[in-house]
């Protein structure tokens, strides 16, 4: 049985990485695809490439925080229920702690956290009155722990996996499916994105997001399959690797974890 057959998915950060080779691949399965990015020109792209599937547009940028429930009624309004939200959307940042300022951690912390909940608490209602639907939301190993030069991203990531577990907790009970994606370094132009101390955009893909990270197209298979599994939470990295050794010093030896983190540094890789 296709899981995902006929099924209304609502992916945001839709127009490129991640996002944009979940919606490709998706139609492919027969979904029905709401598309959310801020560049209307890059999801028509996207569109296109998935070829004669059912494809939804809706451009918006996350950050309009006060927007997001009219963005909400206006999906609805046109496609009447959405079965998958998949949070996906987002903005890195690559810079220290000292040298920040405090308007770029309240971008990020806006892009990747507050929108977040926004657009779940939209859906959630419809989903708890059908008892049926399922929240995904794409944070990242950097949300697990933390390292040098990622405290905005990491301060933001960790504060989703806190509200996705929560809202898992809660949800259960009204037969709503909740899946934390924890991605590793994989192959897109985020780091090219990020933004440095003053808010400007680094300008050049950060260790692991070039050609040695993850293909995106593997990636987004072993995502495809953890939503289609219910996997409470899933880490998108290779299984013998230096950021699963990471993740497990995490969970299970935290001091020595501390010790790796401030002895790794990312510029010297």
């Amino acid at each position: 049985m296709n899981y995902y057959k006929n099924k209304v998915i609502w992916i945001t950060g839709a127009s490129s990485g991640i996002g944009k080779e979940l919606a490709i691949q998706l139609s492919k399965l027969g979904a029905i695809l709401v598309l959310t990015a801020r560049r209307e020109n890059e999801l028509e792209k996207v569109k296109q490439l998935c070829g004669n599937a059912e494809v939804h547009l809706f451009p918006f940028d996350l950050e309009n925080l006060e927007g997001i429930g009219a963005l909400y009624n206006a999906v609805i309004k046109d496609i009447k229920k959405i079965d998958i939200l998949v949070n996906n959307a987002g903005i890195s940042a690559w810079s220290s702690v000292n040298e920040t300022d405090i308007e770029v951690y309240k971008k990020v912390m806006n892009m990747n956290y507050m929108s977040v909940v926004s657009l779940t608490k939209a859906v959630l209602p419809d989903m708890i009155k059908r008892r049926s639907g399922q929240i995904v939301t794409n944070t990242s190993l950097s949300g697990k722990f933390g390292s040098k030069k990622r405290s905005v991203y990491a301060a933001a990531k960790h504060a989703l996996h806190g509200f996705i577990d929560s809202l898992r907790a809660e949800v259960h009970e009204h037969n709503i499916k909740v899946n934390t994606i924890a991605p590793g370094y994989v192959n897109t132009d985020i780091g090219i994105k990020a933004l440095v101390e003053d808010g400007n955009p680094y300008g050049k893909n950060d260790r692991g997001h070039d050609s040695k990270g993850l293909k995106v197209e593997k990636a987004v298979k072993m995502i495809i399959s953890a939503i289609k599994s219910n996997k409470r939470e899933v880490l998108v990295i290779p299984i013998f690797s230096m950021l699963m050794f990471a993740s497990l010093l995490s969970r299970h030896l935290p001091g020595l974890a501390a010790i790796v983190a401030r002895n790794f540094d990312e510029d010297k890789q």
